[in-house]
């Protein structure tokens, strides 16, 4: 899909009207690339920071992307008019109690998405267009698949008709209103203290994201994070990957443990999510922020180290 020059500012009509929303929210993708840059070999680093600079960056408060910020980058341009990507960002696979069977679906899809997306970066003769394209695209959508409920679908739109209260939410947009989805995006800076829910830390407002690696708070949570899920722990990285792998992971976890243990609420009941169930959703999302950097930072050594193509 080739690149279009952006020229109007705004739009949320496509998440109040019902649209998916997105999977991690600006800060967990900028987590997931900063956790990425720490694995990166200097080759990769620099083939990178130099594609990711020319993406388009209308709505980015008009700054150019880095590595850390580039996997926003298809959330922002959910600003544009007539948004193409929606259906690029999760694949529909069905709740079942146990989280079996699933089958895939014709695509267009996540799935498929980042599958074409490797191919382009693969290929010697893709265009220079293309291939910022399908980095931008590859950085945002490793991150999106690990979130469980992009991969898990009750029938309400990943849980976006699922709706929830008591959440101290900060950062909705106006008349948006609090489901199920929109707390998993944010479930890796969310947990309880004294018996509350509790907003740990603030994702940065566009202005502010970083830089450059290494600064700020997505620099100082990742360090946490890393801390927290030591490559060495997380048995995942020892198995077979790719993107199917990543999405039936995604989707056992959306089916355990991504709902209340409750019967599902009316369309017009919004449910109170316990303490134990944030703080439970809250150590899995850290986890499956942190193994999306890792395994990130691993697939981009293999498409830029120094055996890839210049």
């Amino acid at each position: 899909m080739k690149l279009t020059r952006l020229l109007f500012p705004t739009a949320t009509a496509l998440l109040l009207l019902g649209a998916p929303a997105p999977a991690w929210d600006g800060g967990g993708h900028m987590l997931t690339a900063e956790i990425a840059w720490q694995r990166l070999r200097p080759e990769a680093r620099a083939k990178v920071s130099a594609l990711v600079a020319k993406l388009p960056n209308e709505y980015n408060a008009g700054q150019p992307y880095n590595f850390i910020t580039a996997p926003t980058w298809m959330d922002d341009m959910r600003s544009m008019p007539k948004y193409p990507w929606s259906k690029l960002h999760y694949v529909t696979l069905e709740y079942t109690a146990t989280g079996t069977p699933i089958t895939i679906p014709p695509p267009p899809h996540i799935l498929s998405t980042i599958e074409e997306s490797i191919a382009a970066l693969k290929s010697a003769s893709t265009p220079e267009e293309r291939r910022v394209e399908a980095l931008g695209m590859l950085v945002h959508l490793v991150g999106d698949l690990h979130q469980p409920l992009h991969a898990t679908d009750w029938g309400d739109r990943g849980g976006n008709g699922y709706l929830i209260m008591g959440v101290p939410f900060s950062d909705l947009m106006p008349k948006m209103v609090a489901n199920l989805h929109t707390f998993w995006d944010k479930a890796y800076r969310f947990d309880t203290k004294a018996g509350k829910p509790v907003e740990v830390w603030r994702s940065p407002d566009v202005k502010d994201r970083p830089k450059q690696p290494g600064q700020g708070i997505i620099a100082e949570q990742a360090k946490q994070l890393m801390l927290r899920f030591p490559e060495a722990s997380l048995y995942q990285l020892a198995e077979p990957g790719g993107a199917v792998a990543w999405a039936r992971e995604s989707h056992l976890i959306g089916c355990l443990a991504g709902y209340p243990q409750r019967p599902y609420p009316a369309a017009d009941e919004p449910a109170a999510l316990t303490t134990e169930f944030i703080g439970k959703a809250h150590e899995i999302a850290g986890q499956r922020v942190t193994l999306a950097g890792y395994r990130l930072g691993n697939l981009l050594n293999e498409l830029f180290g120094p055996a890839a193509r210049p």
